[in-house]
């Protein structure tokens, strides 16, 4: 099957936001706001109607958590993303959030879960709660032909229509050094079925509840955010300042395939750290660890996948 390498050079900064810490992380967009979360689960809120650097506004999500009561279970919200699902009439949909910064597990499973978010815009502020956590057991023995989703970096994804979560990783870790001499790494996407709210507030899948996955060979490394739409997952990756470039992959997850991957945005970024990305008015924006959004821009170049 034919995959569509895709030139990012003339992606271009859309805006720049006041951070109110230290490091921003996930990003997801609901009408002309974009809510982007910082490290231990504090989301703040900008306009990008009027690309006001200043915040709408901040609070703490119900996941928020600075290291209790260990550091592995620090609220990185490496990644999130809005659903379609609305809670008791609430607007605003449920946010998605992957939490957790430990690479390992614990009895309900490993540390990266995901967090059910329900924001409430107040008259005053906005507030949030976290209705349900959703983890993956690696315990354990993956059923053939399935193989485990993860080594333990799990990031969530959903599709309320289709009923369906998905954990998007990779078979190693996506730093040099961590790939087996010989082989290449592979991102392995796996289908489950969406837990209801009724199932309670903690939900432990495990590989017996797999109910499909695909995985594709790849060398891009360093993974960051995503959000998956009309059944493409977009994910993108890099770290500057490890000399890992900037790149973006997008999976359809239908048909169980790379649709294409783009390179070559580094200048574009000029060294910042991509973090997450989502549309907003047909345009694929992604903020950075530095306090800015880029619009991604692609030109099609034909390859081969």
């Amino acid at each position: 099957m034919e995959t569509w390498k895709r030139d990012g050079s003339a992606s271009a900064l859309y805006m720049r936001f006041d951070k109110i810490l230290r490091s921003a992380q996930g990003m997801a967009i609901w009408e002309d706001n974009t809510f982007i979360l910082y490290d231990t689960g504090v989301c703040v809120v900008y306009d990008l109607k009027t690309r006001d650097a200043a915040p709408v506004a901040s609070f703490p999500l119900g996941s928020y958590n600075d290291g209790q009561p260990t550091r592995d279970y620090l609220n990185h919200a490496n990644h999130c993303m809005f659903g379609s699902l609305h809670y008791a009439g609430n607007p605003i949909p449920l946010l998605y959030v992957t939490v957790g910064t430990g690479i390992g597990a614990d009895a309900d499973g490993f540390y990266y879960r995901m967090s059910v978010e329900n924001i409430v815009d107040t008259a005053e502020r906005f507030r949030a709660e976290t209705l349900q956590t959703v983890t993956y057991q690696p315990s354990e023995a993956v059923p053939a032909p399935w193989e485990a989703p993860c080594w333990g970096c799990p990031a969530f994804f959903v599709d309320n229509e289709a009923n369906a979560l998905y954990i998007f990783s990779a078979r190693y870790r996506t730093k040099r050094g961590c790939v087996p001499e010989g082989e290449r790494n592979a991102y392995i996407i796996t289908r489950f079925d969406l837990p209801p709210l009724s199932a309670g507030p903690l939900v432990r899948l495990t590989a017996g509840d797999i109910r499909d996955q695909f995985s594709v060979e790849s060398d891009v490394l360093f993974t960051q955010g995503g959000q998956l739409r009309d059944g493409v997952l977009y994910y993108t990756f890099g770290y500057p300042k490890g000399g890992y470039p900037v790149q973006v992959m997008a999976f359809d997850v239908r048909q169980k395939r790379l649709l294409w991957e783009a390179a070559n945005m580094d200048e574009a970024f000029r060294g910042e750290e991509i973090e997450c990305c989502d549309w907003y008015r047909g345009q694929l924006l992604c903020n950075t660890n530095g306090g800015s959004l880029y619009t991604l821009r692609f030109r099609e170049e034909k390859g081969h996948g």
